[in-house]
């Protein structure tokens, strides 16, 4: 692709299936031939040009040692922070890790209390369960209500797992799988009794710079006082411009609330990847126009899928998303008797995310990778429907 100030949709997604064949990266290289992949979180997407331009510019200079500071990237997030989302954050509050997992696993494994147990919600993001055992930590599930419906806290069971010892809440927001961007009045909820039983939320937000135009997004630490006194904040710039193989994690403290004092910023710097920092601050920095539209792209395949799904598999129950490129089906009321990810590779060769990996409250359903172009998201969606009814 030609770097463009300003790069269309069609320059963007406009790759073949044989150019994305190539690529050493998980999505499409470990899947058969011929299966069409709508399944792990990765776009078909070029790169932006000023992320492309960082790391060139670091092979010319032969430059991959260790990050030397943290300045850039820091002040890159800050400023995008500020711009989006009218949060206001000092560098003191910034420290700089892996990657966001391996940030998550520390602070869990610092914070848990002495069952060692830390509170998830149901389908969830399914390496939630790795984070989890790396920071050798044990999850207490209370599933999301209305799931068909967006998914909302269960507040009565979210108590009753603080009452009982939880001191560690791993919240997902906006959400993945479901793609619900939490309210400021169900976060501030949600924030009043972990205060109230002395918990530290855990706010995990990579997909925040993806929430659709129109929907209100608050960060944890905006949302109130007691949401900045109990919680973290995680970000990283990976998933929402397409560079998870470059690692990079970002924690945000409030000036109030909770921080390990033995979680050194500059120990956790030089443990960092130098390719994910120089991507990110280029992300964050100078590559906003790319973001906005994919991000624009996103928003119209929910309409595409929504009608799509109508044409072609009907029955099959699809609650559009408020952010990202996820899209959460629900088998609930098919005749399909079948694990749904498995029918559809065997039967349409489409590899998608089975709901079981999100816990045991996805049963039922599939995961739906709409990172692609729109045409290909129409010949995925096609391929399952001449699967479709399964057969009795």
């Amino acid at each position: 692709m030609t770097h463009t100030t300003h790069p269309t949709v069609d320059e963007l997604f406009d790759i073949s299936d044989d150019r994305l064949r190539e690529r050493a990266s998980l999505k499409w290289s470990n899947v058969d031939v011929d299966v069409l992949p709508a399944w792990v979180a990765e776009m078909d997407v070029h790169l932006a040009p000023a992320i492309i331009d960082a790391l060139q510019n670091a092979i010319t200079r032969h430059d991959a040692g260790y990050p030397g500071s943290a300045e850039g990237v820091t002040q890159a997030f800050s400023d995008f922070a500020r711009d989006r989302w009218n949060w206001n954050i000092e560098p003191d509050q910034v420290s700089i890790h892996v990657d966001a997992a391996t940030a998550a696993a520390k602070l869990m494994r610092h914070y848990a209390g002495a069952d060692r147990s830390v509170m998830i919600m149901p389908p969830v993001y399914n390496r939630f369960y790795d984070w989890l055992d790396v920071g050798g930590v044990r999850p207490v599930e209370v599933p999301l209500t209305d799931v068909p419906n967006g998914g909302y806290f269960d507040l009565d069971g979210i108590e009753a797992g603080l009452k009982a010892g939880t001191k560690v809440i791993l919240l997902c927001n906006p959400h993945n799988p479901l793609g619900r961007v939490f309210s400021r009045h169900e976060l501030s909820e949600l924030a009043e009794l972990a205060e109230r039983y002395d918990a530290v939320v855990l706010s995990d937000e990579i997909h925040a710079p993806l929430v659709y135009h129109g929907v209100e997004y608050s960060p944890w630490l905006t949302v109130s006082e007691a949401a900045a006194n109990t919680g973290i904040a995680i970000h990283t710039a990976t998933k929402s411009w397409n560079f998870a193989g470059l690692k990079c994690g970002i924690a945000i403290r409030s000036t109030t609330g909770p921080w390990p004092d033995d979680l050194d910023a500059k120990t956790s710097l030089t443990d960092s990847g130098f390719w994910g920092i120089l991507a990110t601050e280029a992300a964050f920095s100078q590559s906003r126009d790319w973001l906005d539209t994919v991000r624009e792209h996103f928003e119209a395949q929910t309409g595409r899928l929504t009608q799509l799904l109508a044409e072609h598999l009907p029955g099959v129950k699809f609650h559009p998303p408020e952010a990202s490129f996820l899209a959460w089906l629900d088998f609930g009321d098919t005749d399909l008797r079948e694990e749904p990810s498995e029918y559809f590779l065997r039967a349409a060769r489409v590899a998608l995310n089975p709901g079981t990996r999100f816990g045991a409250a996805g049963e039922g359903y599939a995961r739906l990778n709409m990172g692609t172009s729109a045409q290909r998201l129409e010949r995925i969606i096609k391929a399952m429907g001449k699967a479709w009814p399964p057969a009795a």
